[in-house]
């Protein structure tokens, strides 16, 4: 009779896949893009409310950071993080874009005077 060797339990990892690792890639990119867009743009010397449009890429780095190990979330996570980093980018060039579109609207309705 053959003997069967006994069951050994499968080794365990000793950590999870590096889920975090993209999520915090993005933080740090959003960071220094927030950043350097911030400082290219012409609202830098401008009052503290229109940092307050930067929520939204706060907003989208955050729910990147929700740990799944499900593919189709994971995806989700790295195009949430994405989409912050280019939004942080760009912020402050898109705020005064529409600071000088409203602008320019309530100019030409005032008469252009």
């Amino acid at each position: 009779m053959n003997a069967t060797p006994p069951l050994t339990p499968p080794a365990e990892r000793p950590l999870a896949p590096s889920w975090w690792l993209a999520p915090a890639l993005f933080t740090v990119a959003a960071v220094l893009g927030g950043a350097w867009g911030y400082r290219s743009s012409p609202i830098v010397h401008a009052t503290a409310w229109l940092a307050v449009p930067y929520a939204v890429p706060l907003a989208l780095l955050a729910a990147s950071w929700q740990s799944s190990f499900h593919p189709d979330t994971r995806a989700r996570g790295l195009v949430l993080g994405g989409t912050g980093v280019f939004s942080a980018l760009v912020c402050a060039h898109l705020t005064t874009f529409v600071l000088y579109t409203v602008a320019f609207v309530l100019w030409a309705f005032q008469g252009g005077g």
